[in-house]
């Protein structure tokens, strides 16, 4: 069984979130919608998406895979790139 550290596990936490952010940004620019156009389709304020994006707060597994179908995309697109 791997344990992690506790260095590997702080930088998960930050990282992924992260790159979350980034592939949203990535797929929404690609998709042409603003933050307000995605919220829209999401049901949630341009400014958590814009948190979101920016790692401010890190959705639940719920909110990612709307964002991914509000994208039009799966979640294994959203996440292809996060390792």
């Amino acid at each position: 069984m791997l344990n992690l550290s506790d260095t590997q596990i702080q930088k998960i936490s930050i990282e992924t979130p992260k790159r979350l952010g980034e592939q949203i940004v990535a797929f929404r620019k690609l998709k042409g919608l603003s933050q307000t156009e995605l919220a829209e389709r999401v049901g949630k304020d341009r400014q958590y998406i814009y948190k979101i994006e920016k790692a401010k707060v890190t959705p639940n597994i719920t909110t990612i895979a709307i964002i991914a179908t509000a994208l039009e995309i799966t979640l294994a697109e959203l996440f292809e790139k996060i390792k």
